[in-house]
């Protein structure tokens, strides 16, 4: 059992590179998700190397992914399945059975899914329906929502398996790019440029015009660069007119530095709210910040223009204070020195009465 935090440990980064999938299984479908850590320990657990889901495992493998967890599809209630992942920690949702041919559940569940992972701090790679034209694909991302926290990638990935060639959605592939560049690089590094490995190539070529095309309804392509290999084409989120989320690095980095400093203050709940409360947590967190602002991930040559932490009466009312409600607020800046994400973290802790 991990020892409690105290007042005085520093705040350590989470993890970021664990997936989810959810598609279809063989056999009897498990009741909670299944984490596997390669390709042949999902064979081993299923049974089976073919399948949408297995397509996909293997896709997110070959870009070396680490650690994902599976959970069934339910044919019958296609929302439903989402309640699997309800106590399961992940950073990456992939759903390879919105893959499939269109379906009146398509566009319902991608909704859903983009406000799971907007609720739990993670991306969904979506995978558009099959057999969806450029002019669709940019219809269908539409339909989702402008949410900061999804990513759509096109076309399809062909393949070559011992039953031929064919066609597969690319969202296991790009889950597995995500854990690549946050393992070798950093989890703000933007996995645009990044190499696409297990492919043959994207299912269609795309020129110059349709990527543009692409790129103005939020779409990421993914595109042969000769002398490059296969790449990613791009790093939106379907927010793209946000300037704040446009890219999906930034809001993984958000959600890294807000899921870290919650996890490294957690004993604040038993301290009174008041100024020393606040003026060690500021300290943590400037700390914190500082080792990351260290590790490269701010463009900026101090730390004044990469990061700023607020926690005190600028951040709180009297009543948050004496309700036991801990406000921090940090300024992080991911693209330009000094042009600041704004992030408000609460936290619970002693109302001020309990002194």
């Amino acid at each position: 059992m991990a020892r409690p935090r105290r007042p005085r440990d520093p705040i350590l980064g989470m993890g970021t590179s664990v997936a989810a999938f959810i598609g279809s299984v063989p056999g009897p479908a498990p009741a909670d998700p299944v984490l596997v850590t390669s390709f042949a320990e999902f064979v081993h657990a299923f049974g089976s190397d073919e399948g949408e889901t297995a397509e996909a495992l293997r896709l997110f493998f070959d870009n070396r992914g680490h650690r994902a967890y599976v959970a069934a599809f339910d044919e019958a209630h296609p929302l439903r399945s989402l309640d699997a992942l309800a106590l399961t920690a992940f950073n990456i949702l992939v759903i390879p059975a919105t893959a499939r041919p269109l379906r009146p559940w398509h566009t319902s569940l991608a909704v859903a899914a983009a406000l799971l992972a907007e609720e739990r701090g993670a991306v969904y790679v979506a995978d558009p329906p099959a057999e969806r034209t450029t002019a669709n694909v940019a219809r269908w991302a539409g339909s989702v929502g402008s949410s900061r926290s999804t990513a759509v990638y096109f076309p399809r990935l062909r393949v070559r398996r011992p039953s031929g060639e064919r066609d597969l959605p690319a969202g296991g592939a790009v889950a597995g790019i995500l854990t690549r560049t946050d393992t070798e690089r950093g989890v703000w590094v933007s996995p645009d440029g990044e190499r696409v490995e297990g492919t043959l190539g994207p299912a269609v070529e795309l020129d110059d015009a349709t990527v543009e095309s692409l790129g103005l309804a939020a779409v990421n392509a993914i595109r042969f660069v000769p002398g490059r290999g296969i790449r990613l084409w791009g790093a939106r989120t379907l927010a793209d007119t946000d300037a704040e989320w446009k890219y999906v690095h930034v809001r993984r980095l958000a959600a890294f530095l807000e899921q870290s400093i919650q996890q490294g203050l957690q004993w604040v709940v038993f301290e009174p709210n008041a100024p020393r409360l606040w003026t060690r947590v500021r300290a943590l967190v400037r700390t914190f910040l500082t080792s990351v602002f260290r590790s490269g991930a701010f463009p900026a040559a101090t730390a004044d223009e990469a990061f700023f932490v607020h926690c005190d009466r600028t951040t709180m009312t009297q009543d948050d204070i004496d309700a036991g409600r801990l406000v921090i607020e940090i300024g992080f800046a991911p693209l330009r020195p000094a042009e600041f994400v704004i992030l408000r973290i609460g936290l619970r802790a002693r109302p001020r009465g309990d002194e």
